[in-house]
């Protein structure tokens, strides 16, 4: 809970949102009260002269949500961020529920994707969504006839899978993300134009990129018995990640600037979380690891092993 705090509190827009931020403490939905607590903490993380607190207020409002953290049983940090996330975007939704999406398939794919979007915003209508949220385009081809469909949904963050090799780049695993894969068998979709289950392939690309990209690195099985330790070798300089070539629509350059790392230390039996942090104003690195903060961190000791959640941001 720590690192992933301290991963947002370097999120520069939904602080400054934050730090002016006024509910009172008598809300009425759970979701509410976490705003409420977060935004208190953060008012006081971000104070002159305030060295270390504790969200102590904060853990028992989101546990009071969310009971499997009512203890203090280990967790996985990026399925705390999603609930998290989920709850300040809960707070402050002032979407409206209601319409059901019909889009005519005939327009091309971007109004498609578009029309989506717009629909989506009206339901789910938020600062945290406005920063965090992107959409993925899903196109599924048949085998036998040709025929082409393609959805488009919103991701809160990527989870990117780990190629065998030892040590690899980012963009190994962004590649492995997209990579086209063959439903068959009992995974057989069912082909709108034959009218029957057929072979097909479905592969992802970005539709729309989001402000701030957070990049899951997929460490551990699905049944979390063992933990992958590879090195994963990613952009750390200002504007180094370039994700243009993981969008749907080719040539367009997409720059992202890394700020924030939150890294797990230790196995699946058990482990420790910290935050790698670059300094807003100072824009130099210092690690976070509870209650101790380091000195300037250099660029270099930024990628390891330990490497589990990166938090881009867009220039």
């Amino acid at each position: 809970m720590n690192s992933v705090i301290q991963c947002l509190s370097h999120t520069q827009e939904l602080t400054r949102f934050l730090r002016s931020h006024h509910g009172s403490r008598s809300l009425s939905t759970k979701d509410q009260q976490i705003l409420h607590e977060f935004a208190k903490l953060i008012q006081e993380m971000w104070t002159a002269n305030v060295h270390t607190v504790t969200p102590m207020e904060l853990k028992r409002a989101f546990s009071t949500k969310h009971r499997m953290y009512s203890d203090y049983n280990q967790q996985d940090a990026q399925e705390f961020l999603r609930f998290f996330l989920d709850s300040l975007h809960s707070a402050l939704n002032s979407g409206v529920k209601g319409e059901t999406l019909n889009i005519d398939d005939n327009l091309s794919d971007n109004k498609k994707a578009d029309l989506t979007w717009e629909w989506y915003t009206r339901h789910e209508n938020s600062l945290v969504r406005d920063l965090f949220v992107g959409q993925l385009k899903s196109t599924l081809k048949c085998t036998t006839c040709g025929n082409t469909s393609v959805t488009f949904d919103p991701f809160w963050d990527l989870s990117v899978p780990l190629p065998s090799s030892s040590r690899c780049k980012l963009e190994a695993c962004l590649d492995l993300f997209i990579r086209e894969e063959v439903l068959d068998g009992d995974e057989m979709p069912t082909c709108a134009k034959c009218k029957t289950r057929r072979k097909c392939t479905k592969s992802f690309t970005i539709q729309r990129f989001p402000k701030y990209l957070v990049i899951h690195l997929k460490r551990f099985s699905e049944t979390r018995w063992s933990k992958l330790s590879n090195i994963v070798e990613f952009p750390t300089s200002d504007s180094e990640l370039n994700m243009g070539s993981y969008g749907a629509n080719s040539n367009s350059n997409v720059h992202y600037s890394l700020y924030a790392i939150s890294n797990h230390m230790g196995s699946t039996a058990g482990g420790h979380y910290v935050a790698l942090c670059k300094h807003p104003v100072s824009r130099k690195w210092h690690e976070f690891n509870d209650n101790i903060v380091s000195d300037a961190l250099s660029e270099n000791h930024l990628v390891s092993s330990s490497a589990y959640i990166l938090f881009y941001e867009r220039t």
